[in-house]
């Protein structure tokens, strides 16, 4: 790739982690909204909500930190781990971590007859956010690994 095509990439990359930094952080019901009110009460009743914010500010970290200027290839390795870390923690959450039934205050939500893959893919299509979400982080890994790989 040239100088030019890197840079392009880069912005890419940069608009697909602030809006997987944005659905992570606004989420209605798991982003930093609900982390507020669990402070507020006191109790984290669900693990979502920090993983969700802590993740979603790491990516505008790693954006701020990027047009500063700052060596590139950490912020990339950093947003792949990042971005992993949702994919991999969505499909764990709907199949080994089933829903969250480890969590203190939250229930399994089992599907016994159902494969594992087909309820995430359920979830998938029943949730547009959702489905974005998995859209731009997947399109983001392979911005950053392309970008880690050729941005020297």
């Amino acid at each position: 790739m040239d100088a030019e095509e890197v840079a392009r990439l880069r912005v890419v990359a940069a608009v697909l982690a602030a809006v997987v930094a944005a659905i992570h952080l606004l989420h209605p019901s798991q982003g930093g909204v609900a982390l507020l009110v669990f402070a507020r009460v006191g109790y984290l009743g669900d693990p979502r909500p920090l993983l969700f914010t802590l993740g979603g500010f790491a990516l505008v970290f790693g954006i701020i930190a990027g047009y500063q200027g700052l060596d590139r290839r950490p912020l990339y390795a950093g947003g792949i781990v990042v971005t992993l870390s949702f994919l991999v923690g969505f499909a764990l959450w709907h199949t080994a971590l089933d829903h969250g039934g480890f969590w203190p205050y939250l229930e399994a939500n089992e599907h016994p007859d159902r494969n594992a893959l087909l309820v995430a893919l359920d979830h998938l299509r029943a949730d547009g956010l959702l489905l974005a979400s998995k859209i731009a982080e997947l399109g983001l890994l392979a911005a950053l690994v392309v970008l880690y790989r050729v941005d020297r």
